[in-house]
Protein backbone atom coordinates (compact mmCIF):
# COMPACT_ATOMS: atom_id res chain seq x y z
CA UNK A 1 0.00 0.00 0.00
CA UNK A 2 1.05 3.17 -0.55
CA UNK A 3 -0.15 7.08 -0.35
CA UNK A 4 -2.41 7.64 -3.47
CA UNK A 5 -0.43 10.49 -6.05
CA UNK A 6 -2.31 12.96 -7.87
CA UNK A 7 -1.34 11.10 -11.23
CA UNK A 8 -3.56 7.90 -9.73
CA UNK A 9 -6.76 10.01 -9.93
CA UNK A 10 -7.60 8.95 -13.49
CA UNK A 11 -6.68 5.12 -12.91
CA UNK A 12 -8.65 5.37 -9.87
CA UNK A 13 -11.81 6.91 -11.45
CA UNK A 14 -11.50 4.19 -13.95
CA UNK A 15 -11.04 1.69 -11.42
CA UNK A 16 -14.37 2.87 -9.40
CA UNK A 17 -16.70 3.18 -12.71
CA UNK A 18 -14.94 -0.46 -13.75
CA UNK A 19 -16.10 -1.82 -9.87
CA UNK A 20 -19.71 -0.13 -10.63
CA UNK A 21 -19.32 2.63 -7.63
CA UNK A 22 -19.74 5.01 -10.11
CA UNK A 23 -21.18 5.33 -13.59
CA UNK A 24 -18.85 7.27 -15.55
CA UNK A 25 -21.23 10.55 -15.79
CA UNK A 26 -21.10 10.88 -12.00
CA UNK A 27 -17.73 11.16 -11.41
CA UNK A 28 -17.26 14.29 -11.25
CA UNK A 29 -17.92 14.07 -7.60
CA UNK A 30 -15.04 11.30 -7.04
CA UNK A 31 -12.61 13.65 -8.82
CA UNK A 32 -13.57 16.71 -6.60
CA UNK A 33 -12.75 14.91 -3.54
CA UNK A 34 -9.51 13.39 -5.00
CA UNK A 35 -8.90 17.18 -5.50
CA UNK A 36 -9.88 18.10 -2.07
CA UNK A 37 -7.30 15.52 -0.58
CA UNK A 38 -4.20 16.85 -2.26
CA UNK A 39 -5.29 20.49 -2.14
CA UNK A 40 -6.06 20.99 1.70
CA UNK A 41 -7.38 17.65 3.41
CA UNK A 42 -4.08 15.30 3.48
CA UNK A 43 -2.93 17.61 5.82
CA UNK A 44 -6.28 17.73 8.15
CA UNK A 45 -5.53 13.81 8.70
CA UNK A 46 -7.38 12.12 5.36
CA UNK A 47 -5.78 9.34 4.03
CA UNK A 48 -6.14 8.13 0.00
CA UNK A 49 -4.45 4.52 -0.36
CA UNK A 50 -3.81 2.32 -3.45
CA UNK A 51 -2.67 -0.83 -3.88
CA UNK A 52 -0.77 -2.13 -6.62
CA UNK A 53 -0.15 -5.65 -7.63
CA UNK A 54 2.66 -6.00 -10.82
CA UNK A 55 2.93 -2.46 -11.43
CA UNK A 56 -0.81 -1.92 -11.97
CA UNK A 57 -3.22 -0.12 -8.98
CA UNK A 58 -5.58 -2.95 -8.33
CA UNK A 59 -7.08 -1.69 -5.09
CA UNK A 60 -8.20 2.11 -3.52
CA UNK A 61 -9.02 3.27 -0.29
CA UNK A 62 -10.25 6.98 0.99
CA UNK A 63 -10.74 7.20 4.74
CA UNK A 64 -11.12 10.50 7.25
CA UNK A 65 -12.03 11.08 10.70
CA UNK A 66 -15.18 11.82 11.27
CA UNK A 67 -15.73 15.77 12.99
CA UNK A 68 -16.62 16.20 16.72
CA UNK A 69 -15.91 12.66 17.12
CA UNK A 70 -13.51 11.41 19.48
CA UNK A 71 -11.24 8.84 17.54
CA UNK A 72 -13.77 7.85 14.82
CA UNK A 73 -13.05 7.53 11.45
CA UNK A 74 -15.17 6.99 8.23
CA UNK A 75 -14.50 4.51 5.11
CA UNK A 76 -15.78 6.32 2.48
CA UNK A 77 -14.41 5.11 -0.10
CA UNK A 78 -12.93 1.23 -1.06
CA UNK A 79 -13.28 -0.95 -4.42
CA UNK A 80 -11.24 -2.97 -6.08
CA UNK A 81 -10.49 -4.53 -9.93
CA UNK A 82 -12.99 -6.30 -11.19
CA UNK A 83 -10.33 -8.55 -12.80
CA UNK A 84 -8.83 -8.22 -9.03
CA UNK A 85 -11.74 -9.01 -7.10
CA UNK A 86 -12.07 -12.52 -5.05
CA UNK A 87 -8.00 -12.94 -4.90
CA UNK A 88 -7.94 -10.63 -1.49
CA UNK A 89 -7.14 -7.47 -2.38
CA UNK A 90 -10.08 -6.18 -0.64
CA UNK A 91 -9.02 -7.53 2.56
CA UNK A 92 -5.42 -6.75 1.82
CA UNK A 93 -6.33 -2.76 1.50
CA UNK A 94 -9.19 -3.15 4.74
CA UNK A 95 -6.56 -4.60 6.60
CA UNK A 96 -4.07 -1.86 5.78
CA UNK A 97 -6.75 0.42 6.60
CA UNK A 98 -7.20 -1.06 9.78
CA UNK A 99 -3.40 -1.17 10.92
CA UNK A 100 -3.01 2.25 9.70
CA UNK A 101 -5.66 3.41 12.65
CA UNK A 102 -4.79 1.14 15.36
CA UNK A 103 -1.14 2.25 15.41
CA UNK A 104 -2.11 5.68 15.70
CA UNK A 105 -4.81 4.77 18.21
CA UNK A 106 -8.14 5.32 16.82
CA UNK A 107 -11.29 3.24 18.08
CA UNK A 108 -13.98 3.28 15.48
CA UNK A 109 -13.83 2.68 11.91
CA UNK A 110 -17.70 3.83 10.37
CA UNK A 111 -18.64 2.54 6.91
CA UNK A 112 -22.02 4.20 5.18
CA UNK A 113 -23.31 2.12 2.22
CA UNK A 114 -26.50 1.38 0.50
CA UNK A 115 -29.29 -1.29 1.14
CA UNK A 116 -29.75 -1.96 -2.49
CA UNK A 117 -29.17 -4.98 -4.06
CA UNK A 118 -26.31 -3.50 -6.54
CA UNK A 119 -24.25 -3.26 -3.09
CA UNK A 120 -25.53 -6.49 -1.46
CA UNK A 121 -21.89 -7.54 -2.42
CA UNK A 122 -20.17 -4.86 -0.32
CA UNK A 123 -22.47 -5.69 2.48
CA UNK A 124 -21.29 -9.12 2.62
CA UNK A 125 -17.50 -7.89 2.26
CA UNK A 126 -18.25 -5.68 5.44
CA UNK A 127 -20.13 -8.30 7.62
CA UNK A 128 -17.12 -10.77 6.50
CA UNK A 129 -14.33 -8.57 7.45
CA UNK A 130 -15.56 -8.25 11.38
CA UNK A 131 -18.15 -5.57 10.77
CA UNK A 132 -21.40 -4.92 12.52
CA UNK A 133 -24.52 -3.26 10.94
CA UNK A 134 -24.83 -0.62 13.73
CA UNK A 135 -27.71 0.94 11.73
CA UNK A 136 -30.49 1.38 9.17
CA UNK A 137 -32.41 4.70 8.17
CA UNK A 138 -35.12 4.04 5.73
CA UNK A 139 -35.39 5.96 2.42
CA UNK A 140 -32.21 7.63 3.15
CA UNK A 141 -30.96 8.16 -0.51
CA UNK A 142 -34.27 7.69 -2.04
CA UNK A 143 -37.41 6.07 -1.63
CA UNK A 144 -36.97 2.57 -1.33
CA UNK A 145 -33.48 2.87 -0.51
CA UNK A 146 -31.56 2.72 2.74
CA UNK A 147 -28.57 4.16 4.35
CA UNK A 148 -26.74 1.15 6.12
CA UNK A 149 -24.27 2.06 8.79
CA UNK A 150 -21.81 -0.71 9.78
CA UNK A 151 -18.93 -0.18 12.52
CA UNK A 152 -16.07 -1.83 13.83
CA UNK A 153 -14.29 -1.96 16.75
CA UNK A 154 -10.87 -0.49 16.29
CA UNK A 155 -9.54 -1.81 19.98
CA UNK A 156 -6.92 -4.09 19.82
CA UNK A 157 -7.96 -7.33 22.08
CA UNK A 158 -6.00 -9.06 25.21
CA UNK A 159 -3.81 -11.54 23.34
CA UNK A 160 -4.22 -10.26 20.33
CA UNK A 161 -1.00 -10.06 17.50
CA UNK A 162 -0.83 -6.98 15.83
Amino acid sequence: MRLARLTDVDTVIDLVVSAGMFERSETQLLRDMMGDYFETEHAEGHRFVVLEHDGTVVGVAYYQPRAATDRVWDLTMIAVRPSGQRQGYGAQVLGSVETDLRERGQRLLIVETSATPQYQQARAFYLKAGFDEEARVRDYWEAGDDLVIFRKSLAIEEGASR
